[in-house]
């Protein structure tokens, strides 16, 4: 039998007998067919999901860098960028949104700034938080960033890590927009510290070291939990001072800590409150000029680089002794502080222009003084102690002119000009002498005095530890 006789046989008997040859139904060409057709439809329900979260994410998930400019209020600063080299700062510097650390020594300090620049130039855009670095400070910014777009709900978000050290922080320009700042004081990648969120405008303090971290809320809403337990959230509100340890795992509050002067902090307020005075002056502050001062000067509450602060001024080519003051008294007798541990002064201003050296002939005439009026521990109810400390940024110490006075305890604080400084007092009770203790304080106030000047203050806070109330918190 040859081969095409075989050929035609099993042919036949394919024919008579499908199933003898069955190659499957999956190769038949409707099932084939049917293939494609199913896999290209769930290729375009693939591709027009993705199309549309692709989207959704860009309008409504997506972000772009919040500039970030860093000020150095003092000293110098060390910066630490992406490629691990540490370069040296005595100005200012745009921080991009590469990871970069920054440090700080006992004699420096620097000021970050973040702006809401959506529709403005940075220059002229709303001032949204500012994170000042303390000396011996250490941190990571990790990134800051809005949304794409202005109907996007995503927050608003600053990222900071690894802190040792001190940080002043304050949010002030949060509105209808959601915002997030997260300070890890440990790396994102691990969970052994402590986390803090704060959402709302608001004023607080952060404190790390080895083992211990404080944070004391001055106004706002901040939480704090430890990074491995997200859901155990400890509020703090204002007045109270979180405390954790991190080595036995342990969070408390104090309500001993308090800023005593509550009406202080001009950068948390309305800048429309000053429209209501001509001229515009804070509330519960009595503001003016020496009688008969020539020229007169002036003094407003007004928005400055973002920030609400009070204006000290006078120029018009003065020659003469001259001063712009605001002043709180307390009521009464005073503020009775015999049962207080701890007594500080925290101020944040900016020393703009000044025309004398230094702190004039006397070392008096600052650009910026800060004076506390008390009356003095078992002493008669007329005597008056006085504490002064002055604040400058021209000069150099000669014979005609200097850097303390002749009431003062310490040298005047010397700044760099145009950047906003944060001072620490430090507590004054143990730097005033035993014999000249305070029994009540009377009234604090700051002062722009010399010729022709030009100051910004936006924060004046009296922190107070309450020894009386040293039990409170949990």
């Amino acid at each position: 039998m040859d081969i095409t006789q075989q050929a035609e046989r099993i042919i036949e008997a394919a024919a008579s007998d499908d199933s003898a040859y069955d190659f499957g139904d999956a190769y038949t060409p409707e099932r084939t067919a049917w293939i494609v057709l199913l896999g290209a439809f769930a290729l375009f329900c693939a591709l027009t999901l993705g199309s549309a979260f692709g989207v959704y994410q860009y309008l409504f998930r997506s972000s772009v860098p919040m500039p970030a400019v860093l000020q150095v209020s003092k000293g110098t600063i060390g910066i630490t960028g992406a490629d691990l080299r540490e370069t040296v700062e005595r100005s200012s510097e745009d921080l991009t949104n590469t990871v970069t650390s920054i440090s700080t020594d006992s004699l420096s300090q620097a000021t970050i700034q973040f702006r809401d620049d959506t529709g403005s130039e940075i220059e002229s855009a709303p001032l949204l938080a500012a994170v000042t670095l303390q000396g011996n400070t250490f941190v990571t910014f990790n990134h800051a960033s809005r949304p794409r777009f202005d109907f996007s709900r995503e927050p608003q978000r600053v990222q900071f890590s690894r802190l040792k050290g001190q940080l002043d922080v304050i949010v002030t320009g949060v509105g209808a927009d959601p915002f997030l700042m997260d300070i890890y004081t440990d790396d994102l990648n691990t969970d052994k510290g402590v986390h803090f969120q704060s959402v709302t405008n608001g004023r607080y303090r952060l404190s790390v070291s080895e083992d211990e971290v404080r944070l004391l809320n001055l106004e706002g809403e901040v939480s704090a939990f430890f990074g491995d337990d997200p859901d155990l959230r400890n509020a703090v509100t204002p007045g109270e001072e979180l405390v954790a340890r991190i080595g036995n795992r342990s969070i408390r509050t104090n309500e001993n800590t308090a800023d005593i002067l509550k009406d202080g902090d001009f950068s948390l307020q309305s800048p429309s409150i000053g429209q209501l005075y001509l001229p515009a002056e804070p509330l519960n502050w009595n503001c003016g000029g020496l009688p008969e001062q020539d020229p007169p000067g002036s003094y407003s509450l007004l928005e400055f680089d973002g920030r609400v602060g009070v204006s000290l001024q006078r120029y018009n080519n003065a020659t003469t002794h001259g001063e712009i003051s605001c002043i709180h008294e307390f009521e009464d007798e005073g503020l009775d502080v015999r049962s207080y541990e701890s007594l500080s002064v925290l101020a944040t201003f900016k020393l703009n222009y000044q025309s004398l050296s230094l702190c004039g002939k006397e070392g008096s005439e600052c650009p910026l003084m800060l004076h506390i009026t008390y009356t003095m521990r078992d002493s008669p109810p007329d005597t008056r102690g006085n504490w002064f400390r002055g604040f400058y940024y021209e000069g150099q110490a000669t014979g005609t002119h200097k850097k303390i006075c002749s009431s003062c305890l310490q040298e005047h604080v010397d700044t760099n000009p145009s950047v906003w400084y944060t001072f620490d007092s430090g507590n004054l009770l143990n730097l005033i002498a035993e014999d000249r203790q305070p029994a009540f304080i009377n009234a604090i106030r700051f002062y722009a005095s010399g010729h022709q000047f030009d100051t910004v203050v936006s924060e004046l806070m009296l922190l107070a530890v309450d020894s009386s109330q040293a039990g409170a918190g949990g």
